[in-house]
């Protein structure tokens, strides 16, 4: 130990330390009646740096609060040790990583679960850090990166939370284990003149559990106890921007094969075998006047599937494309097969004053969210934020998603201040 100390005393005493962070209290209230609507949120967020000539010890730390009970916890995000050598990068420890060039729903970006009490927020706000390793090296126009990740993390879901608009039903007791855990990655990504491209391939397990089979008991009232756990799940992944004038134009594709890969001779086993796409198209325009306009189009087409399951009443039925849930992918895959979304956003007095809209529409049925967002800054670094959401749904329809969520409508109240 005391080695280690001295190995790393010179670090310590000579790093640069570089940091930044905020503080941001929120509150969300109903629509509807003006209820709180309590769920966690991140209260205050740190970013911490030290570097040392091409060596940098890197961390994100969260403290999660909760108004209701006056909950709080401590989350730290990422702590990894990155090193620059001349032909890349090389880091090791909790990260968060980002692949793919579409705005907050990536179908190629699969290296980091979910915590889906952030959903609704864009980018690597709503990921989870994982310890990995990872390789970055670069050559001309060319980079490349292999990530290693030792141990698979499921996404955060959100079970018994009567305030989060979509409900899970249950939480299982246990998950079967995964007898080789391993996942990895590698992307390729070149710049050209024309445009930036990249492949991608990832091997892990899904992020999100399911029904895998079913174990025999001694008991006759409950003759099969079911066990739950992961898919493995394969992804080919290829991204796409160029610019035209204002415009920029970005696309990724997704293609994923699932399989259910336990083995248990006493177990019955639920065979599965499914092949589905998830694909982005984004259009950006940046013109006249400080406006902003995005359009997004995103979905899930399931290319083939064969295998069974079982519904609440112990009743075996074949999958099929209807009845599948991919459990990996973009989180917005649980809501809408397919969707729109239109956003803009514009500038007022400086920059002191940002407007945002932005509405999400289901293709596949009747669904609808409208959401805008005022944030002002009277002072540097001082922000006031106010922001509403509405869902609307089919209510003749008891498995629409969005008329779940029209009780979610809310106002949201927040003061943030950065350093």
């Amino acid at each position: 130990m005391k080695r280690i100390i001295l190995l790393l005393l010179p670090f310590i005493t000579f790093a640069q330390v570089q940091y930044s962070g905020s503080v941001s209290p929120t509150y969300l209230m109903r629509v509807s009646d003006g209820s709180e609507i309590s769920l966690p949120f991140r209260l205050a967020d740190l970013q911490l740096s030290y570097s040392y000539g091409n060596f940098e010890l890197k961390t994100n730390t969260a403290f999660e609060a909760r108004w209701k009970g006056s909950e709080a916890e401590l989350d730290i995000r990422e702590a990894y040790l990155a090193w620059y050598p001349s032909f890349g990068e090389v880091k090791l420890g909790k990260m968060i990583h980002t692949w793919g060039v579409a705005d907050g729903n990536n179908p190629t970006d699969n290296i980091n679960p979910y915590d889906f009490y952030y959903m609704f927020l864009a980018g690597a706000d709503r990921k989870i850090g994982v310890l990995s390793g990872s390789v970055k090296a670069y050559w001309k126009n060319l980079n490349a990166e292999v990530i290693v990740i030792p141990e698979h993390t499921a996404n955060r879901l959100p079970f018994g939370e009567e305030d989060f608009p979509i409900q899970f039903p249950f939480e299982p007791d246990e998950y079967v284990e995964i007898d080789k855990p391993l996942e990895y990655g590698a992307r390729i990504q070149g710049t050209f003149n024309w445009a930036d491209l990249s492949l991608s391939y990832f091997n892990g397990y899904d992020r999100s559990f399911c029904l895998l089979a079913l174990k025999p008991t001694d008991m006759l009232m409950i003759p099969f106890i079911p066990r739950f756990g992961y898919r493995k799940t394969d992804m080919l992944g290829a991204d796409f921007v160029t610019f035209i004038g204002d415009f920029t134009l970005r696309s990724e594709l997704g293609y994923f094969n699932t399989e259910n890969i336990y083995e248990n001779n006493a177990d019955m086993v639920f065979d599965l075998d499914a092949d589905y796409l998830q694909y982005v198209f984004q259009l950006e325009y940046s013109g006249f006047s400080d406006i902003n306009l995005g359009v997004q189009l995103l979905g899930t087409d399931i290319q083939s599937i064969s295998g069974f399951t079982m519904n609440d009443s112990l009743n075996f039925y074949p999958l099929t494309k209807d009845n599948f849930t991919p459990g990996m992918g973009t989180p917005f895959a649980m809501i809408a097969e397919k969707a729109l979304i239109v956003n803009g956003s514009t500038n007022f007095f400086d920059d002191r004053l940002e407007i945002e809209a932005m509405s999400l529409i289901n293709l596949e049925e009747t669904g609808y969210m409208l959401g805008m967002n005022i944030d002002y800054s009277p002072i540097e670094n001082w922000e006031l934020k106010l922001g509403v959401s509405k869902f609307i749904g089919d209510d003749d329809d008891p498995t629409n998603s969005f008329a779940q969520m029209e009780d979610f409508s809310h106002l949201s109240l927040g003061l943030e201040y950065s350093f």
